[in-house]
């Protein structure tokens, strides 16, 4: 909505944050109607906050800069979206939009919705300020909202899945429970070489324990063999509730 703002100030004579606090109003109704009261409160509080801080930074930047602007604000925007969209709010406009998107296809990322909206609103202001500079700035920043967005949302979920293969399962199983409180299953497995059966220890774990369990794999059976797989996200004991909210 502030991107639809800047273009339409350039006919009216109204400030950025007061265009977009004025579109955002039937948008805020739409978002009251999908998710609640609360949501509604916490989004409106948010936009009054901010619109008034927008036309202070659009009357005195902090940098004059397009690259740094691009650069800084992109990253900024990502941590305080991110931040708003865990807590059950929103800024209004497009995070809504998503928001209301993301019910009828929940397994598309936020942050991807969230920049293809502006990704077309940032074509549009290319063509009415006849700038393609600023687009491309424009481009780079929502980019890197996107990423830092989407870290700040889904980052924590992200684990290793690690099959490990040895022949002392149990040994590194007991190990990996007492020293690093980290359970597991076993599959049945059948050696394609050997014709041997064996059992395979299959773990989820975030990826800062991966190193440790690695060691302790190796202290029993340095012939172990462990495939690593990235998971984005675990839901159980330990892990994300299954109950928890979709972002």
């Amino acid at each position: 909505m502030t991107g639809i703002a800047q273009i339409v100030s350039e006919y009216l004579p109204l400030g950025t944050g007061t265009l977009s606090l004025l579109m955002n109003i039937p948008i805020m109704f739409l978002g009251m109607w999908k998710f609640g009261w609360r949501f509604f409160a916490l989004t409106g509080y948010a936009l009054v906050l901010s619109a008034p801080l927008i036309d202070v930074f659009v009357a005195h930047p902090l940098t004059n800069d397009p690259v740094l602007a691009a650069l800084a604000g992109g990253a900024l925007l990502g941590v305080g979206m991110g931040i708003l969209f865990r807590a059950g709010s929103s800024s209004g406009g497009v995070d809504i939009i998503t928001k209301v998107i993301r019910l009828r296809f929940p397994h598309v990322k936020t942050g991807v919705i969230f920049f293809i909206l502006d990704a077309i609103i940032i074509g549009a202001s290319a063509l009415v300020f006849g700038n393609l500079d600023i687009g491309l700035y424009a481009t780079i920043g929502i980019l890197i909202t996107t990423f830092v967005m989407n870290y700040v949302l889904y980052g924590s979920d992200e684990a290793r899945m690690v099959y490990i293969i040895s022949n002392e399962p149990q040994k590194i199983a007991n190990l990996l429970l007492e020293q690093l409180n980290m359970g597991g299953t076993f599959l049945n497995g059948y050696g394609a070489y050997t014709g041997k059966e064996k059992k395979v220890l299959m773990c989820v774990m975030r990826p800062k324990q991966l190193p440790a369990a690695r060691e302790v794999a190796a202290s029993v059976d340095p012939n172990a063999f462990l495939i690593v797989a990235g998971v984005s996200a675990v839901f159980g004991e330990g892990f994300k509730a299954h109950n928890a909210e979709e972002l």
